[in-house]
């Protein structure tokens, strides 16, 4: 894995341990209204926090995969998405209709000032288990990729 995540372009607060810090102890609010979500209480596994917004077809697929990428390393992994650019009721209905299993998150203005512009989406942010910015990935990512990306953290008796 490590190999394939050489690939990925770091981002600017990658090299930015401040703007790393206020990642992790930044609190995000659920889109299905259970409170917040804070990025260190996934320390341990591997954080994909994927950005998706309304009426964005490779962002609905991007949650699917994310879903069954979930199930498959759920223990090792743990993929969020972040809505932007819309409405709570407009991000919590593409929720729904993805049938997103996993945490689901707004956006807050805190943290786009952290992550700056989101440059197309589905985008993702790629957290090892210690919280520090491994890479990113753009765009709509196929699950076959996303299993070989992240082979170390999925077990092979889970695969289908």
């Amino acid at each position: 894995m490590r190999a394939a995540l050489r690939i990925l372009l770091l981002l600017g607060l990658g090299a930015n341990s401040l703007a790393q810090a206020a990642l992790q102890d930044l609190a995000l609010p659920s889109l299905r209204g259970d409170g917040e979500h804070v990025l260190s209480e996934y320390r341990g596994k591997v954080v994909l926090m994927s950005f998706f917004e309304p009426d964005c077809p490779w962002c609905y697929r991007q949650m699917k995969v994310l879903n069954r990428l979930q199930a498959q390393c759920g223990d090792h992994l743990q993929p969020l998405s972040v809505g932007v650019n819309g409405d709570v009721l407009r991000l919590r209905k593409e929720v729904r209709r993805a049938k997103v299993q996993y945490p689901a998150l707004s956006a807050t203005p805190r943290l786009m000032n952290v992550v700056g512009d989101v440059p197309a989406t589905p985008w993702t942010l790629i957290f090892g288990p210690q919280g520090q910015l491994l890479g990113t990935l753009q765009g709509y990512i196929r699950l076959e990729k996303m299993q070989k990306l992240f082979a170390d953290y999925c077990s092979p008796s889970a695969r289908p």
